[in-house]
């Protein structure tokens, strides 16, 4: 059994890596006593007199009691009684762990070996949690956080000194900043500052920091600061600070030891920088803020060491903080190269010249990352062959020319998973494999919002992978999470916004509205009311947009990363008006509606939208709308339904519900039921004025009526009927009563059905109805006919149903019915040449619509005792309706097969089919179905011999057509050659 303790925050106790309650008061007290006495029994008196002020009566009791209190909780040998007192048994604690890797770095530094010194220091202060012993109250605990601050402090500034020692000026002096505010008077602080400042060449500001620092002390304290600082002001005055030793150019910040999904990457850097071109070879790394530039700059350096033996420079340009002027940065990089200060000209051009004259005769490897501009590189990059260069840029630097340019992407979510295994141990994210892929999906696998959430587990390790993903789960607290010390992936994107124009900052924010994953080139002009191409453009080299190139009916599209569209939407709350926000979100909507409304006009689907679905007017953005209508809505599918959402969340029910509306008939069309039947019941719940809201119960009953829901039809089209009534919209009221006829039938109420529908086609003749409606009517009421067993008077219904038709999906449904019926009443001839119409009508637009037809043709050909192409079509029939998960239309084509077995006389064959076809009828109720495949179970039994079954079949099939008052007539036997 594995025990550790955590003090190095709140107290915490982890056994076997399971984090146990940890007790409270003075329990929790006693434990953080014998903790920090590690190695040696506590003794009793000592253990009582922390523990109470004025020691109680029964003290010693009350302190066994204690003790086995803890026991209990950690485990009966955890704590070891020595006489007087008592002893932690062997376990592991962060107090220790931290002092060990200090210890440690300490001996690197003295051998020499800083890097890895700065790295056991890293290590080392990750380790606390917070103030040491947090949760823990008393005098004793107050002294003990003195001393344990103070040896943190300590390892603070040896990190520090690691870092002056490889030269990372620039690091140092970012976390010193915020250090000397803390410690206002740790003269050893100001030290380090000042050594930093000389060492970027800022010797003014050096001198002005002491002048402040000695002010400080004497208004203050009325001391002077000690001989360290006025030693160092001496040097700093006569310009004699030591320059850096020679060996230190090669003195490279470290990479991350934890490196993963980059081998492709750095074997490509390091190919091109190993080249021999007779000129300098130069890879430029550009990419997003936190997707590992810098890092992926450091490992190939790292790998290059032999190829450049004269050393390799390293200069972060803070290109996307405080741009670095290039004279600066060329007195920096000659100081490197061992010049000194002195020696520095102050001349550009003898700048440049000494620094290039410097590499000629060298074989050095330049790193300068974080670039602003092409005039920031130049002079920094070598001009002779044997010298290389790697720069990294959030941007892409387009007028540098001869670099070879990589664009360094987010991690596969494998490689995420990996990394964050590497930082926080593999047997953690092996433990919650899903918890593990949905926390680097929630970070974008962005290599830094990565890295924070690895860290905070690290110093968390009570903590599980689901409840981490819970708490980053929250998109508005998101970037809130992905933040631990320096590490911050907000502040990460804020350096990048930062560098933006007023323009490109507006643009970036308010995509930050967007909910859709991707969006072409027009949504950007629509949320800044004015033309956004160049706009664009500084963006996607800012690496804030991604362009993702053509779609499919020729537009430039872009997406956002996850959490830079997250960025964008805070910093949109933050920055502009609601009222404003609300404009910009209004005109791209509107502009979704009428683009929507251009494409729907020309989509044949044959579902009736009405007149007031159009909305507000708008100027078409992408002609692709009216010119590839069913193209650009398969390509603008999920922005189009995600746009439903958007209106409904900003309040907008009209306009959520004619995108709904506009939607539907494609979504129908090409069986994108899900969707359909979502933005449908959406757009209804936000409460659209009445003349929507009938439009959308209409459009809903469809969507049930095609995914078999027979139940939830009769009331859909009672409530449709209603509103149809109040308004007094005589076209929705006939719509209306179609539908209840419909469902009526469905459910096997064909008496009903009859009733509603001789309404409806007697409200569809009056001459003000569009003939549209009364062919719906009029074949609604053919399809009643044909489930009672009366093909006949279905096809006097369709005659007149097919010749009020315009020739669209909507008559190629009518035609489909109308050739079924045919060859029921034996007109094969007829019913061919009607199907085949049918299916020219539909090819190539409606693959559900021509399953249906191919089906009705091979019905034909088992009549004609064709077989194998019957066979061949019912199996592409089959097909599709498996793929669309339509069920009816699965249960038809399965009687089908059977009716073709028993044809051919495969009687097993056709037992197997009618089987599937009776399981799916009995799940829907379709009562007058199931009594159909009975009959054809019946007819397959009594031929394999099996006359019990024969006999139960038959006899269950003529008690449902009792129950329903039909005859034989509506089994529909087919006539069989």
């Amino acid at each position: 059994m594995t025990v550790r303790f955590g003090v190095l925050g709140t107290v915490e106790v982890w056994r076997d890596g399971t984090p146990l309650a940890v007790p409270s008061g003075r329990t929790r007290l006693a434990l953080a006593m014998m903790l920090l006495n590690t190695g040696r029994f506590t003794s009793t008196d000592r253990l009582i007199d922390g523990l109470w002020h004025d020691p109680p009566q029964h003290a010693k009791a009350r302190l066994h009691n204690i003790i086995r209190d803890l026991r209990q909780r950690l485990g009966a040998d955890a704590i070891v009684t020595r006489s007087p007192g008592y002893e932690l048994a062997e376990h592991a604690l962060d107090l220790a762990e931290f002092r060990r890797l200090v210890t440690h770095a300490a001996q690197l530094r003295a051998s020499g070996d800083h890097a890895a010194a700065h790295t056991l220091l890293d290590s080392a202060l990750a380790l606390w949690r917070g103030p040491a012993l947090a949760d823990v109250a008393g005098d004793w605990a107050d002294e003990v956080r003195v001393t344990l601050t103070d040896e943190r402090l300590a390892a603070v500034e040896a990190r520090l000194d690691a870092r002056l020692d490889l030269e990372r000026y620039d690091d140092a002096l970012r976390e010193l900043a915020e250090l000397v505010a803390d410690h206002p008077y740790r003269e050893s602080l100001y030290a380090r500052q000042l050594r930093a400042l000389a060492g970027v060449g800022r010797a003014v500001d050096a001198l002005e920091t002491y002048r402040r620092v000695h002010r400080l002390f004497v208004d203050e304290l009325g001391i002077v600061p000690g001989q360290e600082l006025r030693d160092l002001e001496r040097l700093i005055l006569r310009g004699e600070l030591p320059a850096p030793v020679s060996g230190a150019r090669t003195a490279m910040p470290p990479p991350t030891l934890a490196l993963t999904g980059r081998d492709k990457l750095i074997s490509r850097i390091v190919d091109e920088l190993r080249a021999d071109r007779g000129f300098p070879s130069v890879a430029l790394l550009v990419g997003p803020g936190g997707v590992g530039k810098t890092t992926a700059a450091l490992a190939a350096a790292q790998e290059l060491r032999e190829s450049f033996p004269d050393g390799a420079l390293f200069l972060d340009l803070r290109g996307s903080l405080d741009p670095l002027d290039p004279h600066e940065a060329l007195g920096r990089l000659l100081r490197m190269l061992d010049v000194s200060g002195s020696a520095v000209p102050d001349d550009p051009d003898e700048r440049v010249g000494l620094y290039r004259s410097r590499l000629a005769t060298s074989r050095i490897l330049v790193v300068l990352d974080d670039a602003a501009t092409e005039r920031q590189v130049r002079p920094l990059l070598p001009q002779h062959a044997g010298c290389g260069a790697v720069v990294t840029s959030r941007r892409q630097l387009g007028a540098l020319i001869g670099p070879v340019r990589l664009t360094v992407p987010v991690l596969t979510q494998q490689d995420a998973v990996d990394l964050l295994g590497r930082i926080i141990g593999a047997g953690r994210t092996a433990a919650e494999p899903d918890a593990a892929v949905e926390v680097v999906a929630l970070c974008g696998n962005l290599p830094l919002a990565v890295r924070v959430v690895a860290a905070r587990l690290a110093v968390h390790p009570s903590w599980t992978l689901a409840e981490l993903r819970t708490l980053l789960a929250d998109e508005r607290g998101r970037l809130n999470e992905l933040a631990i010390g320096d590490m911050d992936v907000r502040a990460t994107f804020e350096l990048s916004y930062r560098t933006l124009d007023p323009d490109a900052r507006l643009l970036f924010r308010r995509l930050g509205l967007l909910s859709t994953p991707d969006w072409p080139a027009w949504v950007a002009a629509e949320l800044t009311g004015r033309p956004a191409g160049r706009v664009l453009d500084e963006l996607a080299d800012a690496h804030l947009v991604e362009p993702l190139g053509r779609d499919e009916v020729g537009q430039s599209r872009f997406r956002l990363h996850d959490l830079i569209a997250e960025f964008a939407a805070e910093r949109s709350t933050m920055e502009e008006s609601s009222s404003t926000l609300d404009a910009a979100r209004w005109r791209v909507l509107s502009q979704w509606l009428a683009l929507a409304a251009e494409a729907d006009e020309r989509v044949e689907h044959g579902m009736v939208v009405g007149q007031d679905v159009a909305g507000p007017a708008a100027p078409l953005r992408s002609p692709a709308a009216g010119a590839e209508p069913a193209e650009w809505f398969e390509v603008e599918r999920i922005s189009l339904t995600t746009a439903v959402d958007d209106a409904c969340r900003a309040g907008h029910p009209d306009l959520a519900a004619r995108l709904a509306l506009r939607l539907a008939g494609f979504l129908a069309l090409r069986s994108y039921d899900d969707d359909r039947e979502r933005v449908l019941r959406r757009a209804l719940a936000q409460r659209p004025n009445d003349r929507l809201g009938v439009r959308l119960l209409a459009a809903l009953w469809g969507v049930c009526a095609q995914r078999d829901r027979y139940a939830e039809l009769p009331a859909l089209a009672a409530e449709e009927l209603a509103a149809a009534r109040r308004l007094g919209d005589r076209e929705h009221e006939l719509l209306a009563l179609t539908h209840a006829g419909r469902s009526a039938r469905m459910l096997g109420r064909f008496a009903e059905a009859v009733e509603w529908l001789d309404q409806a086609i007697g409200v569809a003749r009056h001459p003000s109805m569009p003939p549209a409606l009364l062919t719906r009517a009029l074949a609604a009421l053919a399809h009643v006919r044909t489930s009672i067993g009366d093909p006949a008077a279905a096809v006097e219904l369709l005659a007149e149903a097919v010749e009020l038709g315009d020739h669209t999906r909507t008559s190629a449904m009518h035609l489909h019915a109308y050739g079924v019926n045919l060859t029921a009443v034996g007109r094969l001839d007829e019913a061919v040449r009607v199907l085949t119409m049918a299916r020219t009508l539909v090819d190539g637009q409606d693959e559900r619509g021509a399953a249906w037809l191919d089906h009705a043709l091979a019905d034909v050909d088992v009549r004609r005792g064709r077989f194998a192409p019957a066979r061949a079509r019912l199996a592409r029939a089959l097909q599709v309706q498996e793929e669309v998960g339509d069920q009816e239309g699965m249960a038809e084509v399965q009687r089908s097969l059977a009716d073709l077995a028993l044809a051919r006389g495969a009687f097993e064959e056709a037992l197997g089919w009618a089987g599937s076809a009776l399981e799916i009828w009995r799940r829907l109720d379709a009562r007058h179905e199931v009594a159909s495949i009975l009959d054809r179970l019946a007819t397959a039994h009594a031929h394999l011999g099996d006359e019990a079954a024969a006999a139960s079949h038959h006899e269950e099939s003529r008690a449902l057509l009792a129950n329903l008052n039909l005859t034989e007539a509506a089994l529909r036997r087919p006539d069989l050659p």
